[in-house]
């Protein structure tokens, strides 16, 4: 990341955010975990307001999910090159300073501070061993 918040888009993310279409993304802050943003194409992200619109909520749930899905939805458009610029703000809400971790999570990426994503790798790899041994692989067919 360079002293003005841009950072590069990796190439695999880039190529799957052009093949859709867009030349912006839209980042929810802290959406599914306190230390990272997700961040979604504009397509992807009006799949999840479609969801939020159609969930029958109390006023008070119905308020909450549209400040986190709504009021705090930041598009930014990234230029020819790949780059998008990330606000001093959407840094300082996980603690990025000068690098940024990238973290695919199929339709999704995230973006993390590098140290917190390994130490919160370290601490859920145990558990996701244990939950993986109930999965089946397929094998080379």
């Amino acid at each position: 990341m360079d002293a003005k918040g841009r950072v590069s888009l990796p190439a695999d993310f880039r190529k799957v955010l052009e093949d859709v279409g867009s030349s912006h993304v839209v980042v929810l802050p802290r959406m599914q975990h306190p230390d990272a943003h997700v961040v979604l194409s504009q397509t992807g992200y009006e799949k999840v307001v479609e969801q939020f619109e159609a969930m029958d909520l109390s006023h008070d749930d119905s308020e909450a999910m549209a400040q986190l899905i709504q009021t705090d939805a930041h598009p930014i458009n990234f230029d020819e090159v790949g780059r998008m610029v990330l606000s001093k703000d959407l840094r300082e809400q996980i603690g990025i300073e000068t690098e940024v971790r990238f973290v695919g999570r199929g339709s999704t990426f995230q973006l993390w501070e590098p140290k917190k994503r390994a130490a919160y790798e370290a601490a859920t790899k145990d558990h996701g061993r244990d939950l993986a041994k109930s999965i089946r692989l397929g094998g080379l067919h």
